[in-house]
């Protein structure tokens, strides 16, 4: 039997980094939904495009650019 040096690659996944912190809220369910439905058929996880969607939200904020946001129990 050869004797061979094994390498173990953990996997270290965006939970363990800690660059990375848990951001959490409360949407409408249909939204959650739709959310869901885009990321899938992106085939991109809700984690990248959560950071997506916030660093374009705070790079227009950066560029002088006027964000409107809806208070959260107004209706559309």
């Amino acid at each position: 039997m050869n004797s061979r040096c094994l390498y173990v690659k953990k996997l270290v996944t965006k939970r363990d980094d800690p660059n990375y912190s848990q951001v959490t809220g409360h949407v409408p369910t249909e939204l959650a939904t739709e959310f869901g439905v885009f990321c899938a058929a992106r085939r991109i996880t809700k984690s990248d495009a959560l950071e997506e969607a916030i660093r374009l939200l705070l790079s227009q904020e950066v560029e002088g650019k006027k964000v409107s946001l809806r208070k959260s129990k107004e209706k559309a």
